[in-house]
């Protein structure tokens, strides 16, 4: 048969399975670390994306109220341009049945 030394051959099998371990463990960690980078990544892109998206909504708005205000403008002006020539045709009707005319009847 052959000789084997028993306690050198168990000495080997701890010293690999240390040096085994050791190597998983080190690789793990590598592997969270890489995870956990991976994961800042993802969050940095979705807050940017939610960041820009309220920039837009936000531009939006204030392009929506421009417009309304323009809008509102530009109706009190048409309104006051209609009352402005209502009171000026009212004031030449006055005036001709102010100038002692008669009005004609047809």
């Amino acid at each position: 048969m052959t000789d084997i030394n028993f306690i050198e051959l168990k000495k080997e099998l701890k010293n690999e399975l240390k040096n085994e371990l050791k190597n998983e463990n080190e690789s793990e960690q590598d592997v969270e670390v890489k995870d956990k980078n991976d994961q800042k990544q993802y969050n940095k892109q979705i807050n940017y994306n939610v960041l820009i998206q309220k920039q837009y909504q936000g531009q939006k708005a204030e392009n929506e109220a421009d417009q309304d205000t323009e809008i509102e403008a530009e109706a009190e002006a048409e309104a006051e341009g209609k009352a402005k020539s209502k009171s000026d045709s009212d004031a030449d009707a006055k005036s001709s049945v102010d100038d002692g005319k008669k009005p004609k009847f047809y």
